[in-house]
């Protein structure tokens, strides 16, 4: 399953990398999370999930809960699951202190304190909660942040 075929109001969790992730690291993480989603469960019942790399620094799950919900323990193991690959690759998808930023067509990650030095730039908004939200406010401006 793809996030392409989730409905809008997918629950959805964002991993960002602390650095850009090379080709063949996005291709074997792919590799992974296809194959972690289609056996990712929750009290035994298979989510209907989705797990895909987005560019050059994200990770991005996500789980139509209609249809069977996520529980505490089923996120837990994705939590455990996405730092075992940070672990693998030398790469911290935990870091909530750097911000990626778009500049003028460059990205860059720039440290949370440091937005306001960026007025015009675009950010990847890490508060978004569902699949419609990443559809259609993944990136916004620096001053529509909301913290």
């Amino acid at each position: 399953m793809s996030l392409q075929q989730l409905p809008d109001h997918s629950k959805v969790w964002l991993y960002q990398a602390d650095r850009a992730l090379t080709s063949t690291e996005k291709e074997w993480l792919q590799e992974v999370l296809t194959k972690f989603v289609a056996e990712w469960a929750a009290h035994g019942t298979k989510l209907a999930a989705a797990g895909e790399v987005v560019g050059d620094y994200h990770i991005v799950l996500a789980v139509d809960e209609t249809a069977y919900g996520a529980s505490g323990c089923s996120i837990d193991t994705s939590v455990r699951f996405i730092k075992g690959l940070g672990d693998e690759l030398g790469i911290n998808f935990f870091n909530r202190l750097n911000m990626l930023l778009e500049t003028e067509g460059k990205l860059q990650l720039v440290p949370f304190l440091q937005l306001s030095n960026y007025p015009t730039a675009q950010v990847f908004n890490p508060m978004i909660e569902t699949l419609k939200e990443w559809r259609e406010n993944w990136k916004i401006p620096v001053a529509d942040l909301k913290f």
